[in-house]
């Protein structure tokens, strides 16, 4: 029989083999969760995963949520990106049903039919509109960038008198007797220019009408909506916004071809219907009268008044002011000519219903390249160049780069200045 001490040994040789077991089975090296844990991350070998649980499981724990964790995160990324660049696509400029794709592509080809050929030496343009307001900063902007990209002085120039007209008259005799190459300008009154211009064309001047015409004289070019179909667009605002009633308009000039148009194309809508434009009240471009005419027409027609139509950019602000003072939101109805900043706030407000909007940047964009373009090759070619662009003036054939209409409503007002935007210009 074994003695005590044999026992002893032999406990001692278990207690060394137990220990000797415990040992290398808690020695595992940590290398090898690590490399675990790189190859999720990085090759996202899920498989290896699945294969270690079995013997390193509180490591494999880890793995696991780690592995969900980055594949959630990459996953979402993803999504967030394709969706980024869908509402960037979407909302892209060339996309904004207000962008005039066409006016842009009309530039490009007068640029494309200059191209490598110059202005002659000591060329020199104008640009000169029918009174100074917030409405011509888009044209001034534009006639700025024609002037840069084309590298030709542009003078762009704004009559301020208490007689615009005789003021712009004289305005232009300089323009003529300082012997510019070209002049484009707003007419106050159709007619009373002609001999200027007849003058000037005789000298080989270039002269262009924007905005209001010197209809039947013999200007090369009108660049400009036309102003009767935007009176008739303004008209079918107010009857979809009025439906009927009496309507007054203000208007600055009852002598400017723009606003005559304008008028007639209203009163065409309005006929057979249940709207009538009652009275048109002149101002003179004075945006202190045109408050007075549309706080005149309030207490004149009372309840009768179910809205303004108004013709000139100041004149929406002057009749939105007018309605407020009443008491007026929303009883009277407005349908306002331009987009100036403040009739932009009056739609804001709840004051304007409608704005015809005109693409007043052109009238300044367009003109440079125009007149820089006639300079170079010549009337009759630039014409040919513009043929695209050009629709019918009457009597007088096709030579009216037609610029477009924009209606304008409050729930269309963000993406009409989105447009804006895109070109650097706040109103037009």
């Amino acid at each position: 029989m074994p003695s005590r001490n044999t026992f002893k040994i032999i406990g001692l040789l278990l207690v060394s083999v137990i220990l000797a077991l415990l040992a290398t089975a808690c020695g595992a090296q940590p290398a090898e969760p690590q490399t675990i844990v790189e190859t999720v991350v990085i090759e996202k070998e899920v498989e290896k995963v699945v294969e270690v649980v079995e013997t390193v499981e509180v490591e494999v724990e880890k793995v696991v949520e780690v592995e969900k964790e980055v594949e959630v995160e990459k996953i979402v990324t993803v999504e967030v990106v394709k969706e980024s660049e869908a509402m960037e696509e979407a909302m892209s400029p060339e996309d904004n049903p207000y962008r005039p794709n066409e006016l842009f592509a009309a530039v490009e080809d007068l640029k494309a039919a200059t191209d490598g050929q110059t202005s002659p030496a000591g060329a020199k343009f104008a640009f000169l509109t029918n009174n100074m307001s917030p409405l011509w900063t888009a044209a001034q902007i534009g006639v700025a960038r024609s002037s840069s990209e084309l590298g030709v002085p542009i003078a762009f120039q704004a009559p301020t008198s208490s007689d615009l007209l005789s003021q712009q008259l004289s305005m232009l005799e300089t323009f003529v007797n300082d012997g510019y190459t070209g002049v484009t300008f707003s007419a106050i009154d159709r007619e009373a220019p002609h001999s200027i211009i007849e003058r000037a064309v005789g000298q080989g001047t270039i002269m262009l009408n924007m905005d209001s015409d010197a209809t039947g004289s013999d200007r090369a070019l009108y660049i400009g909506m036309s102003d009767y179909d935007a009176g008739r667009a303004a008209a079918e605002a107010a009857l979809e916004i009025i439906g009927e009633g009496q309507v007054v308009g203000l208007v600055g000039f009852a002598t400017a071809q723009n606003a005559q148009d304008r008028i007639a194309g209203v009163n065409d809508v309005f006929a057979g219907t249940d709207m009538e434009l009652v009275e048109v009240l002149i101002d003179d471009i004075k945006p202190e009268v045109a408050l007075s005419n549309a706080q005149t027409a309030i207490q004149k027609y009372g309840d009768d008044l179910a809205g303004f139509i108004t013709f000139y950019s100041y004149d929406g602000p002057a009749a939105c002011q007018a309605i407020k003072q009443a008491n007026k939101i929303g009883e009277i109805k407005l349908v306002a000519f331009d987009a100036e900043p403040e009739t932009q706030t009056c739609m804001e407000e709840g004051v304007v219903q409608a704005m015809i909007g005109q693409r007043v940047y052109f009238y300044g964009y367009l003109s440079g390249y125009v007149m820089n373009t006639m300079s170079i090759l010549g009337e009759e070619e630039t014409l040919t160049v513009l043929d695209p662009y050009l629709d019918e003036l009457g009597d007088e054939g096709k030579i009216r780069l037609n610029t477009g209409v924009d209606v304008i409503k409050a729930d269309s007002l963000d993406l009409y200045k989105a447009y804006l935007d895109s070109v650097g210009i706040a109103s037009q």
